[in-house]
C-alpha cells in the first residue's frame, strides 16, 4: 500500500517516468474506487443512472416498465433547503471591544472588506452548492485561486469525483491534492481521444501535467516555467467539506429501499399493462385464429363467432392493498433511515412549532453534524484567505473572529414566540431573550432600535445633520410630555432647515427660562443623546 511519503517522493522525483507511474496509479485507483463511488452517487442524484433502468425480464415480449422515484434528490434537496440555503459569514463584534467600548471604525472596515469579498465571489451561493455536493456524494471540495494579473482570491467548487486528497498521516492535514479531468483532443489522424489533465497542489506550488497518446504523463510547459506556478497560499488551497465523519451521502443508507420501491412499482405497473394486452379467450374458434384474423380484429374490433362461440376475459386479481402496504412501509423507512422528512405527508394546518421540532428532529441532528464539518472547512478557508490578505493586500483580519451561521428554514409560530419573549424578559437579560427569537436576526441591533424609539432625541447625524455629543446638564432636567414634544419639534425644525440654530436657541430660552443660553446651545448641538425623564414633574411648575 502506498503511503503519503511514498506518493510525495514519487511526484517530486526528478525521474519523470517514476512520477508518471505514480500519477497513473493514483488516478486508476481513484477511477475504480472512491471516484467511481462518488460519481455513481452523483448520477443517482441527477437521476441519470439508477438500477431500475437496467432491470430485465425473462420474456422480452412482456411489458417492462422502468419507473424511477427521485427519493435520492428529494432527501438531499430537503436538507439543502433546510440548512444550506442561507449560510452567512460575519465578524464577532465582541472581539473589537476594549473595556466594553466598540472600536467602530476598525470593526466596520473589516466587516465591509469581508462583505465585499463575499459579494464578489458569490460566497453564499457557493456555500449552498457545497451543502448539496456533500449531501449527494458525502463530500465536496473547494478551490481557492488567484487569477493571473488580479490581486484577488476567487473560489470554485470542484466536482468531488475529480479530486484526490492526500492527507499527512501524522497530523490528519492536507499534504497535497490532485485535481484531474479529461479533455477530448484529435490525434494526427484526426481521431478523437480523451486524455487526462492533472493539477498537483502541494503547500506552495501547482504543478501541471498532461497525458500523451501513450498514456504517460509529462509536464505541461504551457503553464509556466517547468510547468510550475506558486498558488500564493500558505497551505494546500483545496478544502474538503464533509457531510459527516464517514463521508457518506445523505440517502446512502437507504439505496436498497429506494431500489425496492422502484422495482415493486415498476413491476406492478407492468403487470397492469400486461393484463390489458392479454388474457382474452375465444371459445369455439378452433384454428381460425391466425395473423389475418388478428389484423382484422385490430382494425374493426369485430369478432365473428360460430354457434356456441363465446368471447371473454380471464381476470387476474392483483393484491393492490398488499402492494400499497409494502410501498408505504418502504417510503416511511426511506425518510426515517436517511434522517429526512416526507413533505408529502399531511401534517395538519394547526401544527405548532413543537410538533415541527419533533418531526424535524432527525433532519436537525443530521444538519448539526454537517454544520460542524462545514465550519471546520470554512475556518480552514478563512485561515488561508487571512494569510493571503495580510501578505498581498495589507489587510489584517483575525480568521478566528469570523463566525458562520447556518440559518434553518423552519416554520415559525410568531404568536407563541412573542408569548415566550414576554416570559423571558422578566427572567433573563434583554439580549438573551431576543437571541431566542427566530424573527430577531441581530439582538444588539434590535435593542438599539428600541432605545431609539423610546428616546425621542436619539437620532443619527444623517437624520438631523447635527453633532450628537452628550450633555449631562440637559439630562438632569425634567420635562413633562408636552415639553418633550415641543423640544423635539424645535430640534427637527433645525434639522429640516426650517429654523436657524440661533432662532432655535432663542425660542428654547423663551419657552424654558430655566435652561439658559449655554445649555440651550449645547442642547441643539447635542440633541442626539438627550435622555428625558417624562415621569418627573416640570421644574417650572
Amino acid at each position: 500500500m502506498q503511503t503519503t511519503e511514498d506518493i510525495i517522493k514519487a511526484i517530486e522525483s526528478d525521474n519523470l517516468a517514476i512520477t508518471s507511474l505514480m500519477l497513473s496509479s493514483l488516478i486508476e485507483d481513484h477511477l475504480t474506487g472512491e471516484g467511481k463511488h462518488i460519481k455513481d452517487l452523483w448520477k443517482r442524484y441527477r437521476l441519470e443512472d439508477v438500477p431500475i433502468y437496467h432491470h430485465k425480464v425473462a420474456n422480452y415480449v412482456k411489458a417492462n416498465e422502468k419507473i424511477a422515484h427521485d427519493f435520492f434528490a428529494d432527501i438531499v434537496d430537503t436538507k439543502v433547503g433546510y440548512m444550506g440555503n442561507e449560510v452567512t459569514t460575519t465578524i464577532n463584534r465582541e472581539n473589537y471591544k476594549t473595556n466594553n467600548i466598540l472600536n467602530e471604525p476598525e470593526y466596520m472596515k473589516d466587516r465591509l472588506f469581508l462583505r465585499d469579498w463575499q459579494n464578489r465571489t458569490y460566497s453564499e451561493d457557493k456555500n449552498s452548492e457545497s451543502v448539496r455536493d456533500a449531501g449527494a456524494t458525502g463530500i465536496g471540495y473547494r478551490l481557492l485561486y488567484v487569477s493571473e494579473g488580479v490581486n484577488d482570491v476567487k473560489i470554485m467548487n470542484l466536482n468531488p469525483w475529480e479530486v484526490i486528497y492526500i492527507y499527512d498521516q501524522s497530523f490528519d492535514e492536507a499534504a497535497a491534492a490532485i485535481r484531474y479531468w479529461y479533455i477530448t483532443v484529435k490525434d494526427i489522424g484526426g481521431n478523437k481521444e480523451k486524455i487526462a489533465v492533472i493539477e498537483w497542489y502541494d503547500k506552495t506550488n501547482i504543478t501541471y501535467y498532461i497525458e500523451d497518446d501513450t498514456g504517460s504523463f509529462h509536464i505541461d510547459l504551457t503553464k509556466g516555467i517547468e510547468g510550475i506556478q506558486p498558488h500564493l497560499f500558505s497551505g494546500v488551497p483545496i478544502i474538503p467539506f464533509e457531510n459527516n465523519g464517514l463521508r457518506t451521502a445523505e440517502p446512502e443508507k437507504v439505496l436498497d429501499e429506494i431500489d425496492a420501491y422502484d422495482l415493486i412499482t415498476s413491476a406492478t405497473v407492468s403487470e397492469i399493462e400486461q393484463l390489458r394486452l392479454a388474457y382474452m379467450y375465444l371459445k369455439s374458434m378452433g384454428l381460425s385464429i391466425d395473423d389475418p384474423f388478428i389484423k382484422d380484429l385490430e382494425q374493426t374490433g369485430i369478432i365473428p363467432l360460430d354457434d356456441g362461440g363465446e368471447v371473454g376475459f380471464i381476470s387476474k386479481e392483483l393484491a393492490i392493498e398488499g402492494v400499497k402496504v409494502i410501498l408505504d412501509e418502504l417510503r416511511k423507512n426511506i425518510y426515517q433511515f436517511s434522517k429526512s422528512i416526507d413533505m408529502s405527508k399531511e401534517f395538519g394546518g394547526n401544527m405548532r412549532v413543537i410538533g415541527w421540532q419533533v418531526a424535524l428532529l432527525n433532519l436537525e441532528n443530521s444538519s448539526k453534524i454537517t454544520e460542524r464539518k462545514f465550519k471546520k472547512g470554512l475556518r480552514l478557508q478563512y485561515i488561508l484567505l487571512a494569510e493571503y490578505w495580510r501578505e498581498f493586500q495589507s489587510m489584517v483580519i483575525d480568521p478566528y473572529v469570523i463566525e458562520f451561521t447556518f440559518t434553518r428554514n423552519f416554520p415559525r409560530d410568531i404568536q407563541s414566540e412573542a408569548e415566550t419573549l414576554n416570559l423571558l424578559l422578566s427572567a433573563v437579560s434583554t439580549q438573551t431573550a431576543f437571541s431566542q427569537m427566530s424573527f430577531i436576526v441581530d439582538p444588539e441591533v434590535e435593542i438599539k432600535k428600541i432605545e431609539q424609539e423610546q428616546n425621542p432625541f436619539r437620532e443619527t447625524g444623517e437624520e438631523t445633520g447635527l453633532d450628537i455629543d452628550g450633555s449631562e446638564e440637559i439630562q438632569k432636567k425634567a420635562f413633562n410630555g408636552s415639553q418633550v414634544t415641543a423640544l423635539k419639534e424645535i430640534v427637527q425644525s433645525v434639522s429640516k432647515g426650517e429654523l436657524t440654530k440661533d432662532a432655535a436657541i432663542d425660542l428654547i430660552m423663551v419657552a424654558f427660562p430655566d435652561i439658559g443660553e449655554a445649555i440651550a446651545r449645547k442642547m441643539i448641538v447635542s440633541a442626539g443623546s438627550i435622555k428625558i425623564d417624562v415621569n418627573k414633574k416640570p421644574i417650572n411648575q
